[in-house]
């Protein structure tokens, strides 16, 4: 009996040497470990039940809206996407949804060195429906970004839409007007996750309604 349990041992220590072997000498780790990665990034919103797609009117910190919110607010619906420089999630989400959608490349901050400095920093106005629509992409991961410093407005204007608390990847900020008891007021909807072109231009149209149906009330 004992040397059947000797065995058995002796057995799982080899399988479990081998098991990690592959992992750490083949292109399987890193091949794992982008997956967990990307799926943990673009899932925060699976494992997070109060990001629910819903617009709100106070703020996640309870800080006024920005100024550069709502002078662009004035002119239309806006959307924000915050990202971080490793973020496979973000990086998939700019490259086939929000650069067909809008029309654009993004810059890489990954090719961001000495000798050149990638911009942090994307601002788009486009058309949906007759109705402007303001874009604006951050890097907010780069400590040295002469285009969203730390200190700076963008960067910590992400504390006032980040619903989750803990800087959620990636996320992205639908702000437009909406009817709060009896006042027409910025409202805003945080969103973690964003899989298809058209999930995105169903939130977009979403955006526009809301602010149609109440701008004439704001001014």
């Amino acid at each position: 009996m004992k040397k059947i349990q000797i065995l058995q041992i002796i057995m799982l220590f080899v399988l479990v040497i081998s098991f990690f072997s592959v992992l750490f000498t083949t292109d399987v780790y890193n091949e794992v470990q982008t997956k967990i990665v990307k799926e943990l990034c673009l899932s925060c919103i699976k494992l997070k039940p109060n990001t629910i797609k819903e617009y709100r009117f106070e703020t996640a910190n309870g800080a006024s809206h920005p100024d550069f919110i709502l002078e662009n607010l004035s002119k239309g619906p806006i959307i924000l996407d915050y990202r971080i420089t490793f973020c496979p999630g973000c990086i998939d989400l700019e490259n086939n949804v929000f650069s067909k959608v809008f029309n654009t490349s993004f810059p890489n901050p990954l090719e961001d060195d000495e000798d050149t400095e990638i911009p942090d920093l994307l601002y788009l106005e486009r058309p949906f429906k007759n109705t402007n629509v303001t874009f604006i992409h951050f890097n907010t991961d780069d400590n040295d970004s002469l285009d969203v410093p730390p200190d700076g407005i963008y960067a910590k204007s992400r504390n006032i839409y980040d619903i989750v608390g803990d800087e959620g990847n990636p996320m992205v900020v639908f702000i437009t007007y909406g009817y709060n008891h009896g006042f027409v007021e910025p409202c805003y909807s945080t969103v973690y996750e964003i899989g298809t072109q058209e999930e995105l231009l169903e939130l977009i149209y979403e955006s526009i309604n809301l602010y149609n149906e109440n701008k004439e009330a704001s001014h």
